[in-house]
């Protein structure tokens, strides 16, 4: 789609939204490992579901540097999902080089000993602000913007994490994760756009991008 031009001093603006998913075809989507996108991430009403575990993570044909990605998910009960962005590509696990958006049923999981894995978290570093997850098996809406380093998550019309890559901050919290023996973490300044198998059924719908 065309760039939108903006009127004041002729600079352009954001791109126009386009849909990563056309509600039909797995089209734009391949599967991480280079392989045949697995059986088990189907097409149903309108919806992309993964309908059992094994199948493997997906990610984008196209990279995104900066951008705002708008969608609408919904977990499983007791579900375990993800969708992990920046992700370089390789050979290596998608969650090794990309930050994930955690995807959960946060009322199955009522002990975590880190809010950073809670749904809307920057998983393992970043806990959300609000508790703004719907229960399993409704649809919560997800936003994410990624610019000039700065990310925010937004959960169901609330922004419920806001962080500044590389910052003093942010290397102080990868010190302390699990990502800090994985070099290449979050490192790419652009990357592909990943939907994590973790065994859980999980629906995805309405996805999708403008670039910034």
């Amino acid at each position: 789609m065309p760039e939108k031009t903006d009127t004041h001093g002729g600079f352009q603006a954001e791109k126009q939204w386009r849909y990563l998913f056309d509600g039909k075809t797995l089209q734009g989507w391949v599967a991480a490992s280079g392989s045949p996108v697995g059986e088990a991430w189907q097409v149903i009403d309108g919806n992309l579901v993964l309908t059992a575990g094994g199948a493997g993570d997906i990610v984008t044909a196209d990279q995104f540097s900066d951008f705002e990605l708008e969608l609408e998910w919904k977990i499983s009960e007791g579900g375990n999902s993800g969708i992990i962005y920046r992700v370089a590509g390789g050979n290596a696990p998608v969650w090794m080089s990309g930050m994930e958006y955690q995807v959960l049923d946060n009322s199955a999981f009522p002990d975590l000993e880190k809010l950073s894995h809670t749904a809307g978290s920057v998983f393992d570093m970043y806990a959300p602000k609000e508790d703004e997850v719907k229960p399993a098996g409704e649809f919560n809406k997800t936003r994410i913007r990624v610019e000039d380093g700065r990310v925010e998550h937004w959960l169901n019309g609330s922004m419920v994490v806001r962080y500044e890559l590389w910052s003093e901050d942010w290397d102080r919290r990868l010190a302390n994760s699990k990502f800090s023996a994985y070099p290449d973490f979050a490192r790419s300044e652009s990357g592909f756009i990943a939907l994590q198998d973790h065994g859980d059924k999980v629906w995805y719908r309405n996805i999708r991008i403008r670039e910034l």
